[in-house]
């Protein structure tokens, strides 16, 4: 990520950042655009589509989770996670376009993009998560479990989408349900992030992004109705 941002210049530079963000919190990515878009405000299409584009690359990092814990997860998730990213896509696409005009500074070269300590937090939240879940379904039962995973959603998405492919593989719930969870999770996490955009960068920036992210579970939401039927 470092490396690209040097390489592409001002034009992609916004984008790139809010990509390779994406992959170490999509939440603190979303957080930092708006407080950008608060200190220059000419650059909020280029901050939302940063934002969207941040989100892209959380939802891609489904992939590896999921693959670790359930791969028969994964493979059922495919319309979902197509239709979620697609519409990620699209919309950090759009933005992109439509600030082409703005004038663009390169982020903070001096800002390291990976840093060990966040994927140390990351494993220790994603074990924790899938502890809990199954102390949960021993006690309570799947249903309550997997409430609890999409609650998680509002603090760490990956957590709980690790927490709902142990489920799967433990046969605690079933794929149809699995599905479900896997929208209630996108919806918690939504949820999060719209507020986290309003409190940081405002009205303009906040309903923009709160927009992306309603498209992106509208998009879910029909995957996982055409799932059931599939």
């Amino acid at each position: 990520g470092h490396i690209s941002l040097r390489l592409v210049g001002n034009r992609w530079g916004l984008a790139l950042a809010g990509f390779f963000s994406g992959y170490v919190s999509s939440t603190a990515a979303v957080a930092g655009f708006g407080e950008r878009v608060r200190e220059q405000a000419e650059l909020l299409r280029s901050c939302v589509a940063a934002a969207m584009f941040a989100n892209l690359a959380s939802l891609s990092l489904f992939i590896p989770v999921l693959l670790a814990v359930s791969p028969t997860l994964l493979q059922s998730l495919w319309l979902e996670l197509g239709a979620g990213g697609g519409i990620l896509l699209a919309g950090g696409l759009l933005g992109l376009h439509n600030g082409k005009n703005e004038k663009k500074s390169v982020p903070n070269m001096q800002t390291r993009m990976f840093r060990i300590g966040h994927a140390l937090m990351l494993a220790g939240m994603i074990s924790a998560v899938i502890l809990i879940s199954a102390w949960l379904t021993q006690q309570f039962g799947s249903s309550v479990a997997l409430l609890a995973s999409m609650f998680a959603a509002l603090a760490e998405v990956h957590a709980s989408a690790a927490s709902l492919g142990q489920l799967v593989k433990s046969e605690a719930i079933d794929l149809q349900t699995a599905h479900w969870g896997f929208f209630g999770i996108m919806a918690f996490s939504a949820v999060a992030k719209s507020a986290v955009a309003w409190v940081s960068g405002g009205k303009a920036y906040g309903l923009r992004v709160t927009i992306g992210l309603a498209g992106m579970l509208l998009g879910i939401l029909l995957a996982v109705v055409a799932s059931q039927f599939l």
